[in-house]
């Protein structure tokens, strides 16, 4: 099982829980794809030349991918699982800290498209939001909607702010639990088959 950790906004690899996380997921027999993207303000904000990086590193989505994005990064996933072209639906889609929107000017060029929620519940398996009660940076409403709109599981956490720290064990535990739960469905099965009974020509 493949997990693809997405950074924020002037952010890498390198910094907040990511290298924990990454190791973490390693020592526990995970491949890790940690994806560098020209997402900061030294970059021109450029929404197709960022999802180009990130198909260049990424590559076609499987059906065992998690993907994990932090703040801004858990944006550049939606807009990247709208964008390229997918044969398999990943496994799982979690959203760490995640901007329902955002206000400043600069960023909102990566917003241009608006995301279309009702696709976007079906280029996942699950969707789960993992958003702190005192994230001071993006509200915990933002968390609250996306859930809504995405169908998703909250993981309601307190006292972990914007998850800019080095460690929170809380990310590595749902990882795990959306790993070992066994999915039942695939998009689409539970809809009914309109053409099951009409009679064969």
């Amino acid at each position: 099982m493949r997990i693809i950790l997405v950074h924020g906004f002037n952010a890498n690899p390198t910094m907040n829980f990511h290298p924990w996380l990454a190791s973490s997921l390693r020592d526990k027999g995970f491949a890790v794809e940690t994806p560098e993207l020209p997402l900061s303000t030294k970059d021109e904000i450029n929404l197709p030349e960022i999802i180009e990086s990130m198909k260049d590193q990424v590559g076609f989505l499987k059906s065992d991918d998690i993907l994990v994005g932090h703040s801004l990064g858990a944006f550049i996933i939606l807009q990247y699982l709208e964008a390229v072209e997918m044969t398999e639906t990943p496994r799982a889609v979690m959203l760490v800290a995640a901007p329902w929107k955002v206000s400043k000017s600069k960023l909102r060029k990566l917003f241009i498209a608006d995301l279309d929620a009702d696709v976007l519940m079906w280029k996942a398996r699950e969707y789960v939001i993992v958003h702190s009660k005192d994230d001071e940076l993006v509200p915990f409403a933002h968390g609250e909607r996306l859930a809504e709109r995405l169908k998703a599981r909250l993981v309601e956490t307190n006292g972990d702010g914007h998850y800019m720290n080095e460690q929170y064990p809380v990310l590595l535990e749902t990882i795990q639990k959306i790993a070992k739960t066994p999915f039942e469905f695939d998009p689409g099965m539970t809809l009914g088959d309109d053409y099951a009974n009409l009679p064969e020509l």
